[in-house]
């Protein structure tokens, strides 16, 4: 019997449809959200372009950098599918500055390597706590 989605983890949800999402489409969806720059600073790549190359099709992302976009996807559906608005609130929450992040940015602490507190302070923004 499967769980019903409304009482699943949030981040099991996003993850699950993250993995079943192609790269390609992952990255154009980020561009579209974040821009190229903030999703290549999150990922830790120093050309943006190469995030335009990646939702084109002209590239595909090195095992690391695609482990990178999916994270950071998921991050972006947890973020979603907790509020009924999309949009540049989600853009001002990664490069605003977080206190369950130690007053650092999600982007930041995401780009250096936390992912698991990225996806955790989303959890819980999106908890209404």
């Amino acid at each position: 019997m499967e769980l019903d989605s409304q009482i699943r983890d949030p981040i099991d949800v996003a993850q699950e449809i993250a993995v079943g999402t192609k790269p390609q489409q992952i990255t154009a969806e980020l561009q579209g959200l974040l821009g190229q720059k903030l999703v290549a600073f999150a990922l830790g790549d120093r050309h943006p372009k190469t995030i335009g190359r990646y939702a084109r099709g002209e590239r595909t992302p090195t095992d690391a950098a695609l482990g990178c976009l999916t994270d950071l996807y998921t991050v972006v559906l947890v973020l979603e599918r907790g509020r009924a608005e999309r949009g540049s609130w989600i853009k001002q929450w990664m490069l605003g500055s977080n206190m369950r992040l130690d007053g650092m940015s999600p982007a930041q602490v995401f780009h250096d390597g936390e992912t698991g507190k990225v996806m955790g302070a989303a959890r819980y923004f999106v908890s209404g706590r």
